[in-house]
């Protein structure tokens, strides 16, 4: 059964009452999955996503699976017909439980319509939200390949990428930062995987990347089916298994700027175009307009000691010019957790 929603306009919701649970909401590797939200939009310019969604919409014997509903939802709709980002605030900033059950921080297009989205996908407050596992379509200019990004506790989520890291060597699964909550919409669901590729220019459909995003969500859809079956006739097997992970560190670099806040300097060209690519002392990392070249320096850059190996990531995105990122820091990890075969 495939349901279609295509949000409407603007409405308010009534406010959400109770906390969040995380431990009480995942989708466990040992339950079936009973409706799936693919949606995107929530970012309007990034239109590799939006017409992957759009192309579902017209076609939903795609995405048909016998043993789930899925829904299909195109979300920042006001964004999308502008073919920007966003149009008052970034959309996937907007989703904090604090910020949902706050009248007073429902006053632009953006928060309101993220009160739309829960209350559809969710409620974001429920320990029973509707859709137990949420596909959120993104695009980055950077080149991450194919980035799937999770919570750290989503087990079923990381189930989900590593079967997608069998089929595809471009796949890596990023951890969200560990933290209380999440202001992403993903978040809303028992479950949810902000699907992020790249490098993919504003506005326009990159090819290979629209076609593997459509190979791999596919993928993904009939491996949720196969885990129903399993989990419906008894038959599976718990299973260990340990993939690659990269997480977060709360740490970001900004462009070299001057005195009165403008952009001094650029990634260095051995930066450019390499998400993923470890990064040591000593490393070339920026080069100003005039030439000179700044080298990496995990002390100045406050990087814990613990973090042994640090990684490039979303390297020179054109949407974190504004948020002064030019690229975030991430460690790498091996993750063991049990799955159904």
């Amino acid at each position: 059964f495939v349901l279609v929603i295509v949000l409407p306009d603007v409405k308010l919701f009534p406010l959400y009452q109770r906390a969040m649970d995380w431990k009480r909401r995942r989708t466990l590797p040992t339950n079936q999955v009973k409706r799936v939200a693919i949606v995107g939009g929530t970012h309007g310019n990034e239109s590799n996503g939006v017409h992957l969604a759009k192309h579902f919409l017209r076609n939903p014997a795609l995405i048909k699976r016998s043993s789930f509903e899925t829904e299909v939802l195109l979300s920042n709709t006001a964004a999308i017909k502008q073919n920007t980002r966003y149009v008052e605030e970034d959309l996937n900033r907007c989703y904090l439980l604090e910020d949902l059950t706050d009248e007073k921080k429902a006053s632009n297009l953006e928060r309101k319509r993220a009160r739309e989205v829960s209350d559809l996908l969710g409620p974001k407050s429920s320990p029973e939200p509707r859709c137990d596992l949420i596909i959120d379509l993104h695009n980055t200019t950077a080149a991450t390949g194919v980035a799937l990004m999770m919570a750290p506790d989503d087990e079923f989520s990381h189930e989900l990428g590593q079967h997608l890291m069998t089929l595809d060597e471009t796949v890596r699964v990023v951890d969200w930062n560990d933290q209380k909550d999440w202001p992403l919409c993903p978040s809303i669901g028992r479950s949810g995987i902000t699907f992020e590729v790249g490098p993919c220019p504003w506005g326009c459909i990159e090819p290979a990347s629209f076609q593997q995003s459509l190979r791999l969500v596919l993928a993904l859809l009939d491996y949720v089916d196969t885990h129903n079956g399993l989990v419906a006739s008894g038959s599976g097997k718990k299973t260990e298994v340990t993939m690659p992970v990269y997480r977060a560190i709360g740490v970001s670099i900004d462009y070299p700027r001057g005195d009165d806040g403008e952009l001094t300097g650029h990634l260095h060209p051995e930066v450019q175009g390499k998400d993923f690519r470890e990064l040591n002392d000593g490393d070339n990392l920026f080069m100003t307009f005039d030439g000179q070249t700044r080298k990496f320096d995990r002390k100045a850059h406050k990087v814990d000691d613990s973090h042994k190996s640090i990684y490039a990531l979303f390297v020179n995105e054109a949407a974190y010019y504004e948020k002064k990122i030019a690229l975030i820091l991430v460690t790498r990890f091996e993750k063991s957790f049990s799955k159904l075969a």
